[in-house]
């Protein structure tokens, strides 16, 4: 058997293709392997365990990992899981595959046989099984593979302390500007290393931060950031003379940026065309400027280019072709585009950010980094060149010799404690270390009354390799911290709520998946999967009911799970229409034109980190209700940055300013904003879940806190083919 249609759904197994809509369509293959299994059981339904044992009879995975497959199945079959029509979810038994089936007969059979619709026999089911798996197999050994430059490791560049990063190469290849971190850490400064000298020259020590270091295409301009808590601009400086004397050069204002955000590389493609990532609304831009030259530097007009909003890009100058990620509800997407024809293609789509992204050969690969060096290709496969003991945050690659520069390091996350006596301001307060620095310990949580703590755990290689996941409980009056679970590798924490009476966690992952842990038994028990956009998650106050609300179609479900029961009801449907201070705002809306409601403080006190846009919601709260006594152009990158907590008497929340992190209160009762106390600097933005907790009562706090971020710069050469 080498094809099927399921309804109108041409299948071809071998090709491992979809034909829908007269177009053919990619499909993996653990999808079809998937369909081929529902195919053998027609008329039957195939419970959770018999899909884990057939397509991953191997290996260990979670219940979670069958909802996953069945959700991708049925979209790439254009099938709604509340209307099926090709895959009907049985409840508490499996899943039963209730389309049609045609058998579409191979070419010479075609000519001696019509095709018919008929029940697929157990013998057809088994040979076509083995000609599959015989199939794949012959697919996966001839795949093609990227060819991989040798390179040999070379040197050290740097080893002064903190992170260096923005590795940019001059035209000719002679310079390496890059920012590093001054003395005291509170800021960064620029440097170039000369590769004839062997020497690195610091260029610009300020008292600002100067970030993103670019040449113009004739190697005689420096532009880079340069901003302080309250002041972001670009800036210029010639760099025409030796490179001894650049440190006295003048330089010139060009333009103002928002302050707070995080920066990314600018691209000076042209002499008057340079390329930045802009932050509008809140959000990432690609944006076009033109430059002048007559006259002291200047910027002549400014253009957004539509529809792109990069988080991390690269730009070849000679082709035009910009490589670059974007951010989505479902995490990050590599795309690739020519700025002459404005047409995006996605290269692969992941829940990780990206890292280190820098063009190899114009319109055929690239380098990544990461939790690795590898090379990658336009068509997704990619190859390991270096492991690095921990990560590597920025590559970049000299145009003229090819050698490559990249930053590699390792960083901390630890835990801290703080205890307040009183909800003010002007106390003495010393924070102390919860956790390992062996580890990344995530996601801190406190019971109400302040007792334990549960807290997720990683043995961490790299910026977003995070393996090993665990879930930890200290108790206060216990020096030590206890293995509550163990977690599977596909699971995402994103948050942890503490039950009432404290005896179980509830865990809520990436894919809007519920699991209870109860703190004595110590298990991790999945109890809410395969719903879709599940929100607004709450504990009932005898800690015996867990609601949620969940989509089916263009209705909004509210459930309850009943914990002793384990059983799920549905309390009420209707229209996803939601009344936010007197006015109906669908989520659909919502989410397309990403209109935050202003909450009244009886909705705000709801809120925890299982609602959608949280962090959002409490940005416009605050900023509403106290816009005349807060840092305001600071608290989004902010609350980017830092998750807050909201608590009986009020919100915590942090505020970075320039690196140095600031912890605040605004108190419900009296309604105004108190300044509680520093809480350390923060040197480099990283892809994880930063967040404050508290007790019921504010004066037990946990936080988590990104330190020790330390990077150097090392050099790989091409190895010549002899």
């Amino acid at each position: 058997m080498e094809k099927m249609k399921v309804n109108e759904v041409e299948v071809d197994f071998v090709a491992l293709k979809l034909f829908i809509n007269n177009e053919w369509h990619n499909v993996e293959a653990r999808q079809l392997n998937l369909l081929k299994l529902l195919i053998d059981n027609y008329g039957k339904a195939v419970s959770r365990n018999q899909i884990m044992d057939a397509l991953w009879n191997d290996t260990i995975v979670s219940d979670n990992s069958v909802s996953q497959a069945i959700t991708q199945l049925r979209k790439s079959l254009q099938d709604d899981k509340d209307t099926p029509r090709f895959i009907k979810t049985v409840p508490r038994v499996g899943y039963q595959l209730i389309a049609e089936l045609t058998f579409v007969q191979t070419p010479p059979i075609t000519a001696m046989l019509k095709p018919q619709k008929w029940r697929y026999s157990v013998i057809a089911s088994v040979g076509g099984l083995l000609g599959i798996g015989l199939t794949l197999a012959i697919i996966e050994f001839i795949k093609p593979s990227v060819h991989i430059p040798r390179y040999r490791y070379e040197s050290r560049l740097t080893s002064t302390p903190g992170p260096e990063s923005f590795l940019r190469y001059s035209p000719q290849g002679r310079y390496l500007a890059f920012s590093q971190s001054n003395e005291t850490r509170s800021q960064m400064d620029l440097a170039v290393f000369d590769a004839q000298t062997q020497s690195v020259h610091l260029i610009k020590s300020t008292g600002y931060s100067e970030e993103a270091p670019e040449w113009s295409p004739d190697g005689k301009w420096l532009i880079y950031y340069r901003h302080d808590p309250i002041s972001c601009e670009i800036r210029i400086m010639s760099v025409a003379n030796p490179v001894e004397t650049w440190r006295l050069s003048p330089d010139f204002h060009l333009a103002y940026c928002q302050v707070g955000f995080s920066r990314q590389k600018m691209h000076w493609l042209t002499n008057t065309h340079l390329y930045v990532q802009r932050w509008q609304h809140n959000t990432p831009q690609l944006t076009k400027l033109t430059l002048s030259f007559s006259g002291l530097p200047k910027i002549t007009a400014s253009e957004d280019i539509a529809a792109i909003h990069p988080l991390l890009m690269d730009l070849d100058k000679k082709t035009k072709q910009l490589l670059f990620v974007e951010q989505s509800s479902q995490g990050y997407t590599l795309k690739n585009m020519s700025l002459t024809k404005l047409h995006p293609h996605i290269i692969e789509q992941r829940e990780q950010e990206y890292w280190g992204l820098k063009w190899h050969e114009s319109g055929q690969n690239f380098w990544l980094g990461n939790e690795s060096l590898r090379l990658m290709s336009l068509n997704g496969e990619s190859e390991i060149v270096h492991l690095p003991l921990g990560f590597i945050p920025d590559i970049d690659e000299n145009p003229v010799t090819r050698q490559l520069a990249y930053a590699e390091g390792l960083v901390n996350v630890n835990l801290y404690t703080l205890t307040l006596s009183t909800l003010t301001s002007g106390q003495k307060l010393v924070a102390k270390q919860l956790s390992s620095s062996a580890r990344t310990d995530i996601l801190p949580t406190l019971s109400k009354n302040g007792r334990q703590i549960a807290f997720v755990s990683y043995q961490r290689r790299s910026l977003d390799g995070l393996k090993h996941g665990e879930v930890w409980l200290k108790n206060k009056d216990k020096k030590a911290a206890n293995l509550l679970a163990n977690l599977p590798e596909n699971i995402r924490p994103q948050y942890l709520l503490w039950s009432p009476n404290g005896e179980n966690l509830l865990l809520g992952d990436a894919q809007n998946n519920l699991y209870i842990i109860n703190t004595y038994s110590r298990h991790l028990v999945p109890i809410i999967y395969d719903y879709k956009n599940i929100d607004k998650v709450n504990w009932s106050s005898n800690g015996k009911n867990i609601t949620f609300s969940a989509l089916s179609g263009r209705k909004q479900q509210v459930w309850q799970y009943n914990l002793p029961l384990s059983r799920t009801e549905l309390l009420s449907e209707k229209e996803d229409l939601l009344p936010l201070n007197d006015s109906a705002v669908s989520l659909a809306e919502l989410s397309k034109n990403k209109v935050i409601p202003l909450l009244s403080l009886a909705q705000l006190k709801f809120l925890n980190p299982s609602y959608s846009n949280f962090s959002q919601l409490v940005e416009r709260f605050l900023t509403h209700y106290l816009a005349e006594q807060l840092p305001v152009e600071n608290l989004h990158p902010s609350l980017m940055l830092y998750r807050p907590y909201i608590f009986d008497l009020g919100i915590y929340y942090i505020v970075k300013q320039g690196h140095q992190l600031k912890l605040y209160l605004y108190q419900f009762e009296q309604q105004k904003n108190v300044y509680i106390t520093d809480i350390g600097n923060h040197e480099q933005y990283i892809n994880l879940l930063l967040n404050i907790s508290a007790s019921a009562d504010g004066k037990q706090l946990v936080f988590s806190k990104v330190e020790g971020f330390e990077t150097d710069i090392l050099l790989q050469s091409p190895v010549s083919k002899e």
